[in-house]
Parts: C-alpha cells; sequence; structure tokens
C-alpha cells in the first residue's frame, strides 16, 4: 500500500508565473482566439488552476498548453 507522509497542518502555497512582456502579448492574444471559438471559458474561481505553458513552435509562433 502507498502512503504519502504529508503534514496536515500545511497549506497549500499558489505558484505565480511570470513572461516576458512579449510571450504575454502572444499569450494572451491566443487566449482571446479560443474563448471567442467558444473552447475555453472564463472561470469564476481562478485561484487555483493550471498553468498556461507557452510552447515555440518552429515557425517561431507560440502555442498556448492548458489543463
Amino acid at each position: 500500500m502507498h502512503h504519502l507522509s504529508i503534514n496536515l497542518d500545511a497549506k497549500p502555497v499558489k505558484q505565480q508565473r511570470h513572461f516576458h512582456p512579449d510571450i504575454m502579448e502572444a499569450i494572451e492574444s491566443e487566449v482571446k482566439k479560443l474563448i471567442d471559438f467558444g473552447f475555453v471559458r472564463k472561470e469564476q474561481h481562478s485561484n487555483w488552476v493550471a498553468n498556461i505553458v507557452p510552447v515555440p513552435k518552429k515557425n517561431k509562433k507560440i502555442r498556448i498548453c492548458i489543463d
């Protein structure tokens, strides 16, 4: 049986990601495009959602990965 020894009194830590302004601009445009197509939607309780991961493509554009 697998067991993780976790301190039950510990509070979760919110991670923050910071991107270069050029990458941030590409991320915002890609997210806006996904929202306009209805593929993703805005979440009211967005404190604990997964981070967006920008992935550079061969043609120098940015693809975003959302979990």
